[in-house]
């Protein structure tokens, strides 16, 4: 048995910046509590104001660190015999909640060591039952989301459009299939940003990449049809060092700045391990290279504590040269966020 409640839901933060997705919950709503943790990323919280009133005050105060959130309009209590017809059964409550002319898709996390399913399993066979009642399956770009979290004892249901939850990809984990030629994780990185932030980047252009080796950016830079100079006093990868539209300097970026660059570039990117501090820094410099209305994309590493403070002395700083477009942790950032700039 169960009753629609639409007061719970559920929420993701990596867990070593948990403290600053419930920050940014709180500032939205002051009386939501955290009733329990499903595992050291994934919440359980109850509202005070609704899910809605929540998602519409995150929209307009932009988080950071919150990655996904999503509304629990049933808690299914599982005993040993309950199995996906239950879930599916359980679903169809939801039904009255839907718009029959928006496409919608099913979301399953999977927090229950001993379910016998798949995920994509569980979203195949609960989308079926919705499909033969005339809705629209749309798995990429779904207006209505059904998600599932699967526990131990409890299967929590809930509905809700896609552009409340935060991300459209469940947990917000954007999943990236690993390309032939790829170089680095860290172009996962890059092209979760550009995703994201439903980044234009030019037909035709020029990109500068700092720090660039071993190549990751350099090389998703190249797909996107751009003319690379990739500037690290280390190695590109062999792929990348007789590639025609890549110029190598083995230098560091100040050596870089040094030099008569008379060409403009359209995109800057950084993604170097270091202090805050000096990433703003070397942007700030690099800004005299960057034409009117390009862009920056570049990763602030964080330290395990202060990091708010960091970002908000980072930005006081960007905000000095450049538009701050949007910053945000990505699925695919680990200490960081990433940063985009357009001037």
């Amino acid at each position: 048995m169960f009753e629609i409640n639409p007061n719970r839901m559920i929420f993701t933060v990596k867990p070593e910046f948990r403290h600053l997705g419930l920050k940014e919950l709180h500032q939205c709503d002051k009386e939501a509590k955290v009733d329990f943790y499903i595992d050291e990323a994934v919440g359980v919280m109850t509202l005070g104001d609704g899910f809605k009133t929540l998602s519409d005050c995150l929209k307009t105060h932009k988080p950071i660190f919150l990655q996904h959130i999503c509304p629990i309009h049933i808690a299914l209590k599982l005993s040993d015999s309950d199995g996906l017809a239950s879930i599916a059964e359980a679903c169809q409550a939801l039904i009255p909640l839907m718009d029959r002319g928006q496409s919608f898709s099913v979301q399953t996390r999977i927090f229950h060591s001993a379910f016998p399913l798949k995920g994509y399993e569980v979203n195949e066979a609960v989308a079926a039952g919705f499909c033969s009642q005339g809705f629209e399956l749309n798995v990429t770009d779904p207006v209505q989301v059904i998600s599932i979290v699967i526990t131990e004892d409890t299967a929590f249901l809930g509905l809700s459009l896609a552009e409340d939850n935060i991300s459209s990809w469940a947990g917000g984990k954007h999943r990236l299939a690993h390309e032939k030629g790829q170089i680095s994780r860290a172009e996962f990185k890059l092209i979760e940003a550009i995703k994201v932030f439903d980044l234009k980047l030019p037909k035709q252009g020029l990109a500068l990449d700092l720090g660039a080796a071993p190549g990751g950016w350099t090389r998703v830079l190249l797909n996107h049809h751009l003319e690379v100079i990739a500037v690290d006093p280390a190695k590109l990868a062999p792929t990348l060092k007789k590639h025609p539209k890549v110029r190598h300097y083995r230098e560091t970026a100040q050596k870089f700045f040094q030099r008569n660059v008379k060409k403009k570039f359209d995109v800057i990117v950084n993604d170097m391990k270091m202090d805050t501090a000096e990433s703003v820094d070397i942007i700030n410099r690099a800004g005299r290279f960057l034409k009117e209305g390009g862009l920056v994309i570049l990763t602030l590493k964080l330290p395990k504590s202060g990091a708010e403070k960091k970002i908000h002395q980072a930005v006081k700083s960007l905000e000095a040269h450049y538009t701050v477009v949007g910053i945000k942790q990505l699925f695919h950032n680990r200490s960081e966020v990433t940063v985009i700039l357009k001037k």
